[in-house]
């Protein structure tokens, strides 16, 4: 299965990708890729690549098509299934993405998950409120509304990080680059046929059902029985 989540920052994107992937049987031929997240890597790493990034991203603007793509699309060509976090958010990187799988006889995206709902408002108050992402694993929670685990829970050692551009000036640059692309994002993914558009402003396990109940219900039974009660973030 090759699912990409869309959405606004701060819409649960990262949340609910690795949530799904894990509901999946074989999850782990499902990896959970995030544009983000790579890019963050390069700039701890102190490449140049990631210093010419990190520009970007701090300020809220969009990282390129040609930097990101190369950075990307590989990793992509090694997995079977995968969920995108994040990306494709341009209709130029969709494109991008449909035209390289095709190219290579495999399968496009099976499914495309766009979460909206809250205001831009309530997104930059999320976000602002107390969004933390794990260093060691790259989950994403909220000091208020989705604490990271407890250190005798043994579920995520952390440390549990603010990101470089979690200001408001980055969030709302993040929004209106989102917004820019949304409708043609979108309207590519509706034309196919693959898009579901999901409330991320319910509690999180219902826009987790939500999705699986698009997806065709493919989750575990344990999944459920061991999760524990988390809120979008």
């Amino acid at each position: 299965m090759r699912i990409a989540f869309i959405g606004p920052p701060g819409a649960g994107k990262s949340t609910q990708a690795t949530r799904v992937a894990r509901s999946l049987p074989f999850h782990n031929y499902s990896p959970r890729f995030s544009s983000e997240e790579l890019v963050r890597a390069e700039m701890e790493a102190g490449t140049e690549l990631g210093r010419e990034m990190g520009g970007y991203h701090e300020r809220g603007e969009r990282v390129p098509d040609e930097t990101i793509l190369p950075l990307l699309l590989p990793r992509l060509r090694r997995s079977m299934g995968f969920m995108l976090d994040n990306f494709p958010a341009t209709a130029s990187q969709a494109l991008a993405l449909d035209e390289d799988r095709e190219g290579r006889g495999v399968g496009g995206l099976s499914r495309v998950v766009c979460l909206e709902g809250p205001s831009d408002k309530e997104l930059v108050e999320r976000i602002l409120g107390g969004r933390r992402t794990s260093k060691a694993t790259g989950e994403v929670y909220h000091l208020v509304n989705d604490p990271p685990p407890r250190p005798e829970e043994r579920l995520d050692p952390g440390p549990f990080l603010r990101r470089p551009d979690d200001t408001e000036e980055a969030t709302r640059g993040h929004l209106e680059a989102y917004h820019r692309e949304a409708d043609a994002l979108k309207g590519h993914y509706e034309e196919r046929g693959l898009l579901t558009v999901v409330d991320a402003g319910r509690p999180i396990g219902e826009v987790t059902e939500a999705i699986l109940g698009a997806l065709g219900q493919p989750e575990r039974p344990e999944f459920y029985a061991g999760a524990r009660g988390r809120r979008s973030t």
